[in-house]
Order: C-alpha cells, then structure tokens, then sequence
C-alpha cells in the first residue's frame, strides 16, 4: 500500500472513530479493580484481543498510553489513527523488532504512563497470548488489567481474528477484569494462560451485557 493511501486511510479512520465515540453508549464495569491497581501506584498493563482493539480507543484517549504495534504496513497505518487520539505507539512486535519494542515499553512505564498490549497480535492465532506481555508482567511486576469488550452494532470482518469495527449509535460495554500480579518466579505459561483465560471471560461478561454473541 503506498504512503499516500496510509495518510488517507488514517485520516478517514480517526474521523470515522470520532463518530463513533461521539455517537455510541459507553458502558463501564470492574472500575473499583482499576482503582486498586492504581492506588498501589505503578502504571497498569492493559490486554484486549486485537480483533477488538477499537472499542476502547475514544473514551481511553488523551491519556498518553503506550500501545504495542507492528513494524507491518498495516501498523503503520494503525499507528496513525491512534496517535490522533492521543495514544503513544510502541513500534515491534513478537515477529519484527521485538527487542526493541519491549525497550520501548520498559521505558515508557518508568515514565509513568500506562502500556496496551493486543497479545494475540498482530498475526494470531486468535485468542493465544504471546510472549512479549507475559514477559513484560514477570519482568517488571506491572499489574496486567484484561480487558473485556463487547460491540451492539458492528461489521466483523473475515480476517484471522474476525476482526471488529463498531458501527455509529450503538452501544459499547468495556469490562476490567480483576488486576494480575505476576513476578519471575512466575512460569510464562501459566501467566499466558491467566490471561488468556480472564481476556476470554470479560469479553463473555462484556457480549452478556449487551445480549449479543460474536464469533
């Protein structure tokens, strides 16, 4: 894709994601858990599937989250919608430039600021978390937030992870699951599979909510 339609393709999709904010109902559950997290006072690690990664973009904005995305063209192009709302893209990913991107995340919390992860990103398999978040919470002890995400109105997608636009006036319900603390003594299998496991009730909890199923 030349760079022209990726400046063209992030321009309408920050517009497109606008309307959307501004016309959906957002819905919030498990704040008192963030709170906890937050009052312990380090910054928190986020984790949301990636086929869902665009519900909690407009009301989480502003904030100066770190967000792990790929080297690929197609993260080029999600880097660009969501620097315009204010997040902070951490280029790498588990198959290209990995090492640098958990540099990127190391210093980005001791800077303060929270970091998201889609952890079955940016190739899957769907719903398999990968090394790079359970590395990062054994390493650094940051409390890992799963997030839940469910959509009334969207278009899925036939991609690897049946990926998820929201469409304009419909509701949006964001679900936090209890924080995870993690340490080195920690196997990463068993942190994966925490995750993974609370990643896949909230989005149960969040669909519930809405009354919708999803694929």
């Amino acid at each position: 894709m030349p760079r022209w339609a990726v400046r063209l393709l992030a321009w309408f999709g920050r517009g497109y994601l606008r309307l959307v904010g501004l016309t959906s109902r957002f819905g919030f559950e498990g704040e008192a858990g963030v709170e906890a997290a937050r009052a312990r006072g380090r910054p928190v690690l986020w984790a949301f599937w990636h086929n869902r990664l665009l519900g909690p973009v407009f009301p989480h904005r502003g904030r100066s989250i770190g967000v792990v995305i790929s080297r690929s063209r197609d993260g080029e192009l999600i880097s660009r919608v969501v620097r315009g709302f204010g997040y902070v893209p951490l280029r790498g990913s588990s198959t290209r430039g990995g090492a640098a991107a958990l540099r990127a995340v190391v210093r980005h919390l001791r800077e303060g600021n929270d970091v998201a992860f889609t952890p079955d990103g940016p190739k899957g398999p769907r719903y398999t978390v990968g090394p790079g978040l359970a590395y990062i919470a054994r390493k650094t002890g940051h409390p890992v937030i799963p997030v839940g995400v469910g959509m009334s109105r969207k278009l899925v997608f036939n991609s690897w992870d049946r990926f998820q636009v929201p469409l304009p006036f419909g509701a949006v319900r964001i679900v936090f699951c209890e924080p995870l603390w993690f340490g080195p003594r920690d196997a990463e299998a068993e942190v994966a599979e925490a995750i993974r496991s609370a990643l896949n009730a909230g989005n149960e909890a969040a669909d519930l909510r809405l009354g919708v199923t999803s694929p």
